[in-house]
């Protein structure tokens, strides 16, 4: 497994970023996705099988409340034609009902005061998960970026934000994500796994854009890294759907 996606990044480097697009959460997420399937056996197995989908930006009802979750897996509508499952991964189907459910959030900019919103979210987000059904897996992922400058497709002329010590920045956000409630048992509440990546990228030249992968960013070893979020997710779903 790579260290973060490197898709994720390849994606940046070809679109950018704007705030009020999922293009950017949607690459990452299909990166994700696949990397469930391909570095977790028991999620491979039951996607080779037809017996586990995938959708993106999925709305999940708990009661009368909805919440639009950026990755969803689960089980597939009765109907579905195995011959339609790829020779290899995951088919993208609308689920019947939803085993994992991962939000995806960024903070490229303003950190203190995005990441605070951010906290709030991914709390949000674990409560309403598990609402829906105490087994469901919520994890979290949190994009900082790392860069001196910004600019921001957002901003009158597109000015460009200097960030003063990045790297404490990026420090404190990884801070408060450590700081967002965790779940060991179904019947507690927090998030069931959680990660953040770093990214330096200006928005202005955005071929130089790349994956941050020393201090403060966490590294392999730490709890918070994108490989072990994966593996996280792949040993709660063989403890709860493995059957």
């Amino acid at each position: 497994m790579s260290p973060n996606p490197p898709g994720f990044v390849e994606h940046l480097r070809a679109e950018g970023y704007h705030p009020r697009s999922n293009k950017h959460s949607n690459a990452l997420a299909e990166e994700i996705v696949g990397d469930l399937a391909s570095h977790c056996p028991i999620i491979r197995a039951q996607a080779n099988s037809g017996s586990l989908v995938y959708d993106l930006n999925f709305t999940l009802f708990t009661g009368t409340a909805e919440w639009n979750v950026d990755i969803v897996i689960g089980e597939p509508p009765m109907d579905i034609d195995n011959t339609q499952v790829p020779s290899a991964g995951i088919l993208r189907l609308t689920p019947s009902s939803v085993r994992i459910a991962i939000e995806i959030k960024s903070v490229m900019t303003e950190h203190r005061k995005a990441v605070k919103n951010r906290k709030r979210d991914f709390e949000a987000h674990h409560d309403h998960v598990h609402r829906y059904g105490a087994n469901a897996i919520a994890g979290g992922v949190l994009v900082v970026n790392a860069a001196d400058v910004f600019r921001s497709p957002l901003r009158a002329s597109e000015s460009v934000t200097v960030h003063t010590n990045p790297d404490r920045l990026v420090e404190h956000c990884v801070e408060q994500m450590r700081a967002v409630s965790n779940r060991d048992t179904p019947d507690s509440s927090g998030l069931d796994a959680k990660t953040v990546i770093v990214v330096k990228m200006d928005n202005i030249y955005l071929n130089t854009t790349a994956y941050v992968t020393r201090l403060p960013a966490p590294r392999i070893g730490d709890p918070m890294h994108y490989d072990a979020f994966i593996q996280r997710i792949c040993a709660i779903y063989g403890g709860r759907f493995g059957s």
